[in-house]
């Protein structure tokens, strides 16, 4: 996975890196057991002082994403168990695993008698705090499944039979507020390789305009393209919260939009959708609520 620091952001290039590495774990593009390259060398590649990177990996350390392995460096971590076939070393494993992600051992018995005894779910509540995001995510998760989806509020009395949906970088939080017995289901982020399976590459002249609400949407789509070897400075980012904002399409402009902007692109336009929800979360959810 290529970094890519833009040093005018308003984002600091401490948090750049950390987001970054984080998409490309949550996506499962950096697998576990990935070695990730020397704070020298990507402060060197990039330009960058070396205490920044070091900084960015020491908070993905801390935040049990990434492990040192001493003389060797850090590798992203393996979440999964490691028993020996002994039940009680298998279940141990899972609850130590399972309690490195945030989870408590109430939602992985819940997930375990919903494995063993499923009760469909009737509804599924978002709880996402950034209106752009929250509209999106609605409507993918619509275009998707059968069962009313609405958003989760924390004021309102938790209906029955109700799922609440979460992405990675919230999914802890929001556990840490709902009511003990609540499940939370974190939708896990579409990959770089699912994203573009079946895209033809545009040509290197090609200008790419990233449309979303969302500003994180077009931070993430523009971290994938670079990714997969498009020019920075091909891409141009476009806030459709900015009134007449097709307007700043050029003629021969290839978009890439979310599913919520992809439906205001101009006629014609050529507009690929950009989706947040990755296809396994989705069938997850489909098994929950059928």
């Amino acid at each position: 996975m290529r970094f890519w620091i833009t040093k005018n952001s308003e984002l600091p290039v401490r948090e750049q890196l950390v987001r970054q590495v984080l998409l490309g774990i949550l996506s499962e593009d950096l697998p576990a057991g990935h070695k990730l390259p020397s704070v020298r060398a990507v402060a060197r590649r990039h330009q960058i002082h070396s205490n920044t990177v070091s900084a960015a990996y020491h908070d993905l350390l801390e935040q049990g994403w990434l492990e040192l392995r001493r003389g060797s460096g850090l590798y992203v971590r393996s979440m999964q168990p490691d028993g020996d076939g002994q039940l009680d070393r298998l279940l141990t494993a899972l609850l130590q695993a399972a309690r490195r992600q945030n989870y408590e051992p109430e939602e992985v018995l819940h997930r375990l008698e919903h494995m063993v005894h499923p009760v469909p779910y009737e509804r599924i509540l978002i709880a996402e705090p950034e209106p752009a995001m929250r509209e999106i995510l609605h409507a993918e998760l619509t275009a998707s499944l059968t069962v009313p989806i609405e958003f989760h509020s924390p004021d309102l009395e938790h209906p029955p039979r109700a799922l609440v949906v979460a992405l990675p970088t919230r999914a802890a939080k929001i556990r840490r507020q709902l009511r003990r017995g609540i499940p939370c289901i974190t939708l896990r982020l579409r990959s770089v390789t699912a994203s573009i399976e079946g895209q033809t590459k545009p040509p290197p002249d090609t200008v790419v305009s990233i449309v979303s609400r969302s500003a994180e949407i077009r931070f993430w789509s523009r971290a994938m393209l670079i990714a997969v070897g498009l020019d920075p400075d091909s891409l141009s980012e476009v806030d459709a919260t900015i009134q007449g904002w097709q307007n700043r399409l050029c003629r021969g402009t290839l978009v890439v939009a979310d599913i919520v902007a992809a439906r205001e692109v101009p006629a014609g336009a050529e507009a690929r959708v950009f989706r947040v929800i990755a296809d396994t979360s989705i069938a997850e959810l489909k098994q929950y609520c059928s």
